[in-house]
């Protein structure tokens, strides 16, 4: 009778590449040497996990795919079925030209796989469920806003399309009071029916989002008034220029301020620093980076407005600033004195005093 070998992986890693979809995954796998097996399976973590365990027991298991609309939740099931899991950038994948220009999902997968074979690769940072689910309350609110000020683009659209007066704080930019929105529902429109109809329709849409608007804002009020974040929240709004509100966005989408080693790591993050081109002699600067977090940078350029007008020592600086450079990129290098401030209130735990922390 012939002796059958059990299949032992022990001491070997397997790697897989998932490039993952709503409803099916393309899924690469390979060892350091040889790509394994190549195939499509339905969007399920177990399903991949039984594979694994059947074909390469005893293995430790290395999964990676691209950060997207599925967020962390694969991350997190995949963890559970102790299979290591690295989440990526898709522009941190590097690509041939022939890649891009025939993309499909088995290439996608397979640079997936071929990407996690590098020793020094590193996830992209995952929250806490409770910490993303509060980041994604705050952002939210921002999408709120555009939501809200596009339905008064609309509004100023109509009006100004339709030759009716324009009233004074018409402008998207301005609040719109209680008593300005009564004057544009009492406009006669010319005596036009249709009209009168349509800019209560959209006054009305408007008044949908400003409600919902505050809704969200009462709700991250209540948010950062919890045990686990009101201590971070007090020492960021402890700094002159930065609000509730802000100080939320700020907290959020900082999550953890040791997860940044350094202090450019973090201006990095938060885009604060300039995209280049360097090449022997030729040393280009093309201007403050387009890789940032949004809602981190606009609330640390909103605040630094405000910090300049609160701060004397800030103030002379912006004002140094401006001598040898336009005041947009002025408010850039305020905004990294108020992030090294923030960074230094988190990692010290102790609230911000005028004087006495430089910015």
């Amino acid at each position: 009778m012939t002796k059958i070998n059990q299949l032992d992986f022990t001491g070997t890693t397997i790697f897989c590449g998932l490039d993952v979809h709503k409803v099916n995954w393309r899924v690469n796998i390979r060892d350091a040497e040889f790509e394994l097996k190549d195939f499509t399976q339905p969007a399920d973590p177990f399903l991949l996990y039984k594979h694994l365990i059947r074909n390469y027991p005893g293995a430790t298991y290395k999964a990676g795919y691209e950060a997207g609309f599925c967020g962390f939740g694969i991350h997190r099931q995949l963890t559970a079925l102790g299979i290591e899991c690295i989440l990526l950038n898709a522009a941190d994948i590097p690509k041939g030209d022939k890649d891009r220009r025939q993309k499909n999902d088995k290439r996608d997968a397979r640079s997936i796989s071929e990407e996690l074979i590098k020793k020094n690769i590193k996830s992209l940072y995952v929250p806490g469920i409770d910490w993303e689910h509060a980041r994604t309350l705050v952002r939210n609110r921002q999408q709120q806003i555009i939501d809200s000020t596009r339905c008064k683009c609309r509004i100023w659209h109509l009006l100004h399309f339709s030759g009716l007066p324009l009233p004074d704080k018409t402008e998207t930019g301005q609040h719109w009071s209680r008593r300005f929105i009564k004057t544009l529902e009492e406009m006669d429109c010319g005596g036009s029916t249709a009209l009168k109809a349509t800019l209560q329709i959209k006054l009305q849409d408007y008044l949908h989002k400003r409600n919902l608007l505050l809704e969200s804002t009462r709700a991250i009020r209540h948010l950062y008034r919890q045990p686990a974040y009101q201590p971070f929240i007090q020492l960021i709004i402890s700094i002159p220029g930065i609000g509730e509100i802000n100080a939320a966005i700020i907290l959020f989408e900082l999550q953890d301020i040791f997860r940044f080693k350094t202090f450019d790591n973090l201006c990095s993050y938060a885009g604060l620093i300039p995209d280049t081109d360097d090449s022997g002699n030729i040393k280009i600067n093309k201007g403050l980076t387009h890789r940032h977090n949004t809602f981190l940078r606009k609330a640390l350029i909103e605040s630094s407005w405000v910090l300049t007008k609160k701060d004397p020592a800030m103030l002379m600086k912006y004002k140094d600033y401006c001598k040898r450079m336009h005041k947009n990129k002025a408010i850039i290098k305020i905004a990294r004195h108020l992030l090294a401030r923030i960074n230094y209130v988190l990692r010290k735990q102790t609230a911000y005093v005028s004087g006495i922390v430089a910015g």
